[in-house]
């Protein structure tokens, strides 16, 4: 339970919901005690003959039966009968009104450690760096933002209510039990740890089988993923029945750990069910005994009540048994939002100061960097003067992206040091300095949106006359204008109903919008054809105006400009210069030139 409990504590602002709704199911429990008590002065009230009253013993129970006897003898059995109708029809209206008020409350504690726990996670999810979802598969991090949380959901909403309603109950109850009869209610406490016992193991099955299940359903939902995201190249490879096939291993797999789950679970309730009826037999047996032999000084009455307020001390036992299942799977899928929540969440992105407006460089220092064992860079060293336009270029893996993570502070150096006008990048934090850098990639991420509102992308301190300004210095207006509705229009999931060339030209209305002292384009016409690479070119020439600029490039023909060309080979800076000076040297850039 220690993993519920810290489930529970995130409606901690919701305490005071929790305190009222306390008091209603201390009320409700009292008037459920009281209606079932009410079942022996009935009993009484049937089978009594009317002939003269009842003799107090001095205890509580003798007065009220003195007063009950007392009450029919003067205005009749059938006038006593409608006025205990009465009494008992007020008490069970009352009580179920409590029941509706507790749960009412219960209600907002409820969704809100629901409502936290995702806040909570999303939160925690921005916060984390690429290192984290570098190493990370989207359909894990999807699976339990969203299937984990839901079974949290199902078991808080279906859990909350009984786990305090039901120890309240059981107190009660018992107080009621054992007050009417001590020897039955010290028998019952020997015969009912069997239920206790049986319910114990099942639930220890149900954990592991949760656990089990929950790994299965991660990896189905990964190759959900994985074949929406890549379903261009599942059908360009004809690999179809590949995928299907592989989906169905899984889900085979997955649906044979949930079968052995659910039978565990529908076992709980009736097992606990038959060896209560079992407690119940033995209670009769042992009950019985004592009245046939005048021991214990207990009446049919009484006995018949006492079965009565039982089968209500049992009755939470078998809802408990039942929301087991729930809070043992909850458990499980806790831990995977607990570990989580618990990643690591590196200094590059909270840590650090404002970094001031650049005034002369960035500075790379026998900067080395390894993903785990892997060496990506290795003592590289170089300077980018303030309003110089650098390009980066070589084969594919010779580290150049990496390179631009480690500027933009993604992550930090595994040796060596970069250094802002002097101050090492350390001091900054991460998310500070990405203010003032401008950011375009090769693919010109869009989000499921309207085009203005992916131009104006993290912020709403833009106008439209500011966001269209950005579009039309990006070459992008003309052909918004052209759209269904204007700014206005949805993009569509990735900018899936807009081209290449198109989505390109809003990623760099988007950077021009921001008006960034340092921009970064990452392959930024890699991907487009002839005539979107000449339109976005031409809005590249206007982003990179009076600009520091880091280029990585794949085409050096769109290079050939720039102020300095560096040339990286096996994670080595091996070359740099002008186009004209590697060129002249006929060393790996000369060779990369010929071969594009």
């Amino acid at each position: 339970m220690t993993t519920y409990w810290k489930i529970i504590a995130y409606g901690r602002p919701y305490f005071s919901r929790w305190a009222v709704a306390a008091v209603f199911l201390v009320l409700y429990n009292l008037l459920s005690v009281a209606s079932l008590s009410l079942l022996i002065p009935f009993l009484e009230l049937l089978f009594a003959d009317g002939a003269g009253g009842h003799a107090s013993d001095g205890s509580f129970k003798g007065e009220f039966f003195a007063l009950l006897y007392d009450y029919m003898h003067r205005y009749g059995k059938f006038e006593t009968l409608v006025y205990f109708c009465v009494v008992l029809g007020v008490t069970i209206f009352f009580k179920n009104l409590f029941r509706y008020l507790s749960a009412y409350n219960l209600a907002v504690m409820e969704q809100g450690v629901v409502k936290n726990i995702r806040d909570r996670l999303f939160d925690h999810l921005t916060r984390l760096s690429l290192r984290f979802y570098t190493g990370k598969r989207k359909g894990h991090i999807i699976n339990v933002v969203t299937s984990d949380v839901q079974i949290v959901q199902e078991a808080v909403v279906g859990t909350l209510m009984a786990l305090f309603s039901d120890p309240l109950t059981m107190l009660f109850f018992f107080g009621a039990m054992l007050y009417l009869s001590w020897q039955l209610t010290l028998f019952t406490l020997v015969v009912l740890p069997l239920t206790g016992l049986a319910i114990g193991k099942i639930a220890r099955k149900l954990k592991s089988k949760a656990k089990k299940g929950q790994f299965k359903f991660d990896e189905l939902t990964t190759v959900l993923e994985e074949f929406v995201s890549g379903v261009r190249v599942v059908k360009a490879f004809s690999a179809e029945n590949f995928v299907a096939r592989r989906y169905q291993k899984i889900n085979d797999e997955f649906t044979r750990v949930m079968t052995g789950f659910r039978r565990n679970t529908e076992l709980a309730s009736p097992l606990t069910e038959f060896l209560s009826i079992l407690v119940v037999l033995s209670i009769l047996v042992y009950g019985g005994g004592l009245i046939l032999s005048g021991e214990g000084g207990l009446k049919s009455s009484e006995f018949i009540g006492f079965i009565a307020l039982f089968s209500q001390f049992l009755a939470p036992i078998k809802t408990f048994s039942s929301a087991v299942s729930r809070i043992q799977k909850a458990n499980v899928a806790y831990a995977r939002i607990e570990a989580l929540l618990n990643e690591k969440v590196y200094a590059t992105e909270e840590d650090g100061q404002t970094p001031p407006p650049l005034r002369h460089g960035i500075d790379v220092r026998n900067v080395s960097f390894a993903y785990e064992d892997k060496v990506v860079l290795n003592n590289v060293s170089f300077l980018i003067r303030k309003g110089e336009k650098v390009a980066v270029v070589g084969p594919s893996g010779a580290g150049k992206s990496t390179l631009i993570d480690l500027i933009c502070r993604f992550y930090d150096p595994t040796q060596g040091e970069i250094l802002w006008d002097g101050r090492p990048l350390t001091e900054f934090s991460g998310a500070k300095l990405r203010e003032r850098m401008g950011v375009v990639t090769q693919e010109g991420v869009l989000f499921n949106d309207s085009v203005r509102n992916n131009i104006a992308y993290g912020t709403d301190r833009y106008s439209l006359d500011d966001i269209r300004a950005a579009a039309t210095a990006a070459y992008a207006d003309e052909f918004i204008q052209a759209l269904p509705q204007g700014y206005e229009t949805p993009v569509g999931e990735r900018g899936g109903r807009l081209s290449g060339g198109q989505r390109q030209r809003l990623a760099i209305a988007r950077a021009l919008l921001r008006d960034p002292e340092i921009l970064v384009l990452d392959e930024a016409t890699s991907a487009l054809d002839a005539e979107s690479e000449k339109m976005v070119q031409k809005a590249i020439d206007a982003l990179t105006r009076q600009r520091t600029c880091i280029i990585i490039a794949h085409r050096l023909s769109t290079v050939v400009n720039a102020d300095r060309i560096l040339v990286f080979e096996e994670g080595r800076l091996v070359e740099q210069g002008t186009h004209a000076e590697l060129i002249s040297q006929s060393g790996v850039y000369a060779r990369l030139y010929r071969t594009v």
